[in-house]
Formats: C-alpha cells, structure tokens, sequence
C-alpha cells in the first residue's frame, strides 16, 4: 500500500517528502542549549538555532551569522555586521538586540564564553544589523568562543520571557524548525526543513560552512534498546544511529548496505566526575581513594567491549593524541591499590555514608562505566547507591548540587570528545573556576585556574607537562581511558559532517 501511494503522488505531480529518520543517543528532555551541555540538547539547538561563528572539523572558527568582523589597533573593540538573510522561524528578522541579550545567557553553560564575558567591558547594539564588544583587556578567543556549542543565538524577547527558567519557545533562525506537534518525549522529536534559511555560499565543513538541507524533515525515534534499534537499522525502519553502543558494531559488520564509522578522528575521553561539594569527595583525599581503584582497562571494556580497537589507555587530560597531550603526573594512578585506596577514604573521614552513582541504561557507555565504580568501592566497603533514572531526569538530577541524601548526587560518569578536551580554554574537567559556575561536580582550585588561564592566554609545551602533573594532583575529574565512537547509517545516506556534534544538513537520503 505503502508504495501505491508514493507512486499515486509522483503520477499527480507531487513529490514524496524525504524523512530522514535517526535514532538519538538519548531521549530529548531539555530543550535550552543555554541551560546544559547535555550532547542531545546542543545537537536540537544547533538544527534550530544558529551562532555567530561556527567550528570546522578541525575546530577552527569560521564565520557563521557574522559577515564583517573588523578589530580596533589595539585589540580592545571588535565590531560585528550581521550577514544578509538572517531570520527567525517567525519571518522577523534577526537584530543585533538579539545578539547582545544571547551572549551573557550562552556563557552560563560555555567555559570559553565565561572567559569572554569575564573581560568585556561592555557590548552594545549600534544598529540593528551591527554591533560591537569592547574588552578591558585583549582577548584573542572571541571568535572560537562565540562558536562554542552553546552559543546559539535566540529572540531577545523571548530570554526576557524566560528570565532564569528553561526556555519556554522553540523559535529560533536555524536551518531546521522545531515541529512542536511531532514532539512526543519518550518517543519522538521532529524537524523540518527551513524553506526561508539562507546557507552561507561555503562548502559545508563541520559544524561551519553552508547550512543545506537536503531532507524535507529529520525524525527523531527514541529507541532505548539496543537490538531494537539495530534491526530498525537493518530492516531499513531507520537510516542513522548516533552514537551506536559498541556491543551492536559485530552484529553490522560486513553488511555492504550500512557503514560504521568512527564519529570524529581524535576520538572521546570517558570520564568520572565527583561532586566535589560535599563530602567525602570535597577531600582530596577521597578524590585519591577514588584514582586508586581505577583499572582503566576494566571501565573500557565493561564500556565498549573487549575489542581494543575502538579503546585504549589514556592518562593526557588534554587528550591523547592531541598537540598539548602530557601523560606526567599519573604514575601512581596507573595501577590500582585498593588497600590504598581504602585508607585515604578513611583518612578523608569517610565512615560509611552513602555513595549515589548516577546512571542511565539508555546510554550503554555511562550504565556501563557506573557499574564497574559501584563494584570497584563496594569491594573496599564502600556503601553505594546506583541510582538509575532516563536520561532527561539524570541530566536535570546532576545539576544539583545538594548532598547526596537530599537528592544531590556523589559520583557521574559520562564521555566527552577529545576535539574539545585538547584545548584549556574548552575543557570542562579541568575548569576548577570556584565560583560554581563550572561543569557539574564544580572543582575547585585558584592554582589549578591560574594554570588554565596562563596556557589560554600563551601556549607553553614545557608548562603543559607541570600542568598535567598538578591536575594529578588535585584530580578535578577521573580519567578513565579513550575510545573511538562509532555512528551507523544506511549506504544510501551521504554527506555526514565529523565535526563537533552531528549535524543534519548537508546529509541526503537516496
């Protein structure tokens, strides 16, 4: 019947609509790119909304809404004109007011743009298709930090409607429009094409260039189990999964009509991070109790199975691979000594309080390396709560930073990509800002900060070995090894973009 109709419409005329239909990583709960770094919600963001600057795939920041950037002799003033052909989903057209009330409400959740903000001394309007940032100082990042996953550009009127809450509409200038009646949380998220965006004349590039979209909508299928989702990729029911668990890459192997393929090229870092708050865990001690227990090798393969081509050991908290990676400093955490362990959690005044581990089975990696934490402090005495919710309700969980009895949480474990990891100024394990601003755990540290900021502001290969030694030290976060993250799709989809999160234009469906 199915294919009746298709031909009854191509016979009149009319053109079948191109669904491309994907199955996220996670569910999407959150739909404010400018509340949580949550992967799902800043890819949501970046279909629907769109940034002044964007990344390439090797994160260089291109022009993105800006046309013109002129900067002033002394590297103070940076005025901005607004290309031609920007406007909301609405018709109204983008002004610089827009821009200026977006900025200071995309820095909450971009360590980058805090640094920006940080040093501005003020940002104005000057027309309605220009405006300018004026430094107290000069800062060479601006345009990297306006193309920060974050920062996606919204309606002034609406950031004052939604003053401290989540945003409230979906309207925003990007090449997709939010479709409000398809959004079925648990179940599915729609998109459809943006008729009246106008791409950039660039070749696509990452998350930059030309924004062409080649579907008519994308759909969004929550699916949470894995050999569910596998058959629908099989049988043809959908045509990408984002983020395939590794324990689905043998059952597609060989198949000519799907390519799996690594999702970017330097590769994801998974990581624990402690909430560093409250106790025990606001202790450094108990940070190193922690470090002790961790066999870098057991997280992995419990993750991402015992095929090491898709892991390996990494101990670089800038990443492995990357120019700035230093391995110094982790000598002692390179081999687990529970005994160990134990007596600094003791030592720390741990006395058998409840451990809350944060997890989620809709994403293998995170339920995965949260198992192998529980079963790696209960074998020291450890009493530990997994705790299991969807992911919307983790990511809202995890934001909290009560203790771990009044709803907060102890332990999380997640992954990040390298791509990001490699540079100091966009890092968010090792951002020890204490003004609680930082990513959730909120380490602190005014030594570790003055270390980050001086290598932003003047790359030294020599002091990025001390540094690596100090966040040893200090362990604002757990490294717990490098994994590649492989993507599938169907042999008749092309166009996929490797840059800092997935991206939907470009891509065609045959």
């Amino acid at each position: 019947m199915r294919w009746f109709i298709v031909v009854m419409l191509l016979a009149c005329g009319v053109q079948a609509e191109t669904v491309l239909r994907v199955v996220p990583q996670a569910d999407l709960r959150v739909l404010d790119p400018h509340i949580t770094a949550a992967t799902v919600t800043r890819i949501y963001g970046a279909m629907i909304y769109d940034q002044l600057f964007s990344f390439t795939e090797n994160m260089v920041a291109q022009p993105q809404m800006v046309g013109e950037m002129k900067v002033s002799a002394d590297g103070l003033t940076y005025d901005f004109a607004l290309r031609d052909g920007l406007a909301f989903h609405n018709g109204q057209k983008v002004t610089s007011a827009d821009i200026v009330a977006s900025i200071p409400r995309a820095a909450k959740q971009d360590p980058m743009m805090q640094l920006m903000v940080k040093r501005l001394a003020r940002m104005e309007a000057v027309d309605p298709t220009h405006f300018r940032l004026v430094f107290s100082k000069p800062f060479a990042l601006v345009a990297p930090s306006l193309a920060g996953a974050g920062a996606m550009m919204m309606r002034a009127e609406d950031i004052a409607a939604a003053g401290d809450k989540p945003m409230a509409t979906t309207v925003g200038s990007g090449p997709f429009k939010f479709n409000n009646a398809g959004y079925l949380p648990g179940a599915k998220v729609m998109f459809d094409r943006n008729a009246a965006y106008v791409p950039r004349a660039e070749p696509a590039d990452g998350m930059a260039g030309g924004k062409r979209v080649l579907v008519d909508r994308v759909e969004w299928l929550i699916i949470p189990d894995l050999q569910t989702r596998v058959s629908a990729l099989i049988k043809g029911e959908v045509d990408l999964l984002d983020q395939l668990p590794h324990d689905g890459i043998q059952s597609l192997a060989g198949r000519k009509d799907i390519v799996v393929e690594q999702s970017n090229k330097l590769g994801n870092m998974a990581f624990l991070r402690m909430n560093t708050l409250q106790p025990p865990f606001n202790d450094v001690r108990a940070r190193r109790a922690l470090a002790m227990l961790v066999d870098q090798k057991d997280y992995l393969a419990a993750a991402f199975g015992t095929d090491q081509t898709w892991w390996s050991e990494c101990f670089a908290w800038l990443g492995c691979g990357s120019t700035n990676a230093s391995e110094a400093g982790s000598e002692a955490y390179r081999k687990p000594n529970p005994a160990e362990a134990k007596r600094l959690l003791a030592e720390a005044g741990y006395k058998g309080e409840k451990i809350v581990i944060l997890t989620t089975q809709e994403i293998p990696l995170i339920d995965g390396l949260a198992q192998v934490t529980a079963d790696k402090l209960r074998a020291i005495g450890v009493n530990v709560d997994v705790q299991a919710s969807d992911w919307g309700s983790l990511v809202v969980r995890r934001a909290r930073k009560d203790p771990a009895d009044k709803g907060g949480w102890s332990i999380f474990q997640s992954g990040g990509d390298i791509t990001t990891l490699s540079q100091p100024a966009t890092n968010i394990l090792i951002d020890a800002r204490c003004d609680q601003n930082n990513y959730v755990g909120w380490p602190c540290s005014d030594r570790l900060e003055a270390m980050r900021i001086a290598l932003i502001e003047a790359p030294d290969p020599a002091r990025f070995v001390d540094y690596n030694k100090a966040l040893w030290e200090e362990l604002p976060s757990l490294l717990l090894g490098r994994f590649l993250q492989p993507v599938a799709y169907r042999a008749n989809i092309s166009g996929m973009q490797h840059g800092l999160l997935l991206a939907f234009w470009n891509i065609s469906k045959k």
